[in-house]
């Protein structure tokens, strides 16, 4: 929650009881001595603001957790000024979890503009400094936005071990699965992506990555690796049909429910088959940066709708479509 700090307002946007709002006078942060006061540049959309706004995250306060912006104010001079992005998971770094190297997955920690934290999709917003990352000059905003979600797919590929040229299928062609789909297919890997968008394929055509759509292709067990980013069971499902017997089958995504009824999934596949699953989640967002600036990770493409900050609510509203694949608001 935005805590009053005399008098002065901003704009943001805003979750209270189930309405989503444009506030125009929302109080200002208090800048504790070790958070930075940041001016976003660009929010990205992303499937947890649009579940926090379906009430699905259990937030009140400000929205927005993908940002990329500059730094106004702090304790520590050597911050002011610089352009940067940051970790969202928001923890004690003296709690076990964080000391085991395994912050993202404290219970108690909050999450920038999805947990118990406002957020980014405000005129300013407060985050720790040891959350922050500097982006690089060759780095431009339009790229940098994407830092939080490369990171995801960086951290995707690390989940499992790969041996040989294993044969990899990424189920899913929102924005999570075509960079799965585009870091993957820089290991020693034969990737393809399996969707059912027309535009999605065109840019798989364009990156040079192996496509087909879904409802073409064979269900003969025969692949290594499924990564599934649609959270879907019945993508799951598929999933299940596609990989070899003692497979892996990795479930990306944020752990929300996108689905009003949630259908039973036969599991004995993974019995018979002697499967395995992993979960991938957010990943470091360091590391999504690096992608950016040495991977050799195309970005272009990927925005298909921009608004401007007074029109935030209908930027929401339009990156429930599916035909979206990324959303942006451009900040003041």
């Amino acid at each position: 929650m935005f805590e009053k700090s005399g008098g002065h307002r901003l704009l943001a946007v805003r979750m209270l009881n189930t309405e989503v709002f444009l506030d125009r006078s929302a109080p200002e942060p208090v800048l504790a001595d070790d958070q930075a006061l940041i001016r976003p540049t660009r929010v990205l959309i992303g499937p947890a603001d649009i579940a926090a706004c379906r009430s699905k995250m259990n937030h009140q306060g400000t929205l927005g957790h993908q940002f990329v912006g500059v730094v106004e104010h702090s304790a520590d001079s050597s911050w002011i000024g610089a352009r940067v992005v940051g970790n969202v998971n928001i923890t004690d770094p003296e709690s076990e979890l964080a000391r085991r190297g395994l912050s993202n997955h404290d219970a108690d920690r909050a999450v920038l503009g999805l947990r118990n934290r406002d957020g980014c999709l405000a005129e300013r917003f407060v985050l720790e400094t040891r959350n922050l990352i500097k982006v690089p000059n060759e780095i431009e905003d339009d790229q940098a936005v994407f830092a939080l979600a490369l990171a995801g797919a960086v951290h995707a590929s690390q989940i499992v071990h790969l041996e040989g040229k294993p044969f990899i299928t990424v189920l899913g062609d929102g924005l999570s699965g075509l960079l799965c789909a585009q870091v993957m297919t820089k290991l020693n890997a034969s990737v393809r992506l399996l969707a059912t968008s027309a535009q999605r394929l065109e840019l798989c055509a364009k990156w040079g990555i192996k496509h087909r759509h879904l409802n073409d292709v064979g269900r003969r067990q025969d692949q290594d690796v499924v990564i599934d980013t649609t959270l879907d069971p019945k993508s799951f499902e598929v999933a299940m049909r596609m990989v070899r017997p003692r497979g892996t089958i990795v479930l990306k995504g944020d752990p929300i429910s996108t689905l009003d009824e949630i259908e039973p999934i036969d599991y004995s596949p993974i019995i018979a088959n002697e499967l395995q699953v992993f979960g991938a989640r957010c990943g470091y967002i360091a590391e999504g940066l690096n992608a950016m600036g040495t991977g050799g990770i195309d970005l272009s493409g990927l925005i298909t709708k921009r608004f401007k900050f007074d029109d935030a609510i209908n930027a929401l509203r339009i990156a429930q479509d599916e035909e979206q694949t990324a959303v942006i608001v451009d900040m003041p």
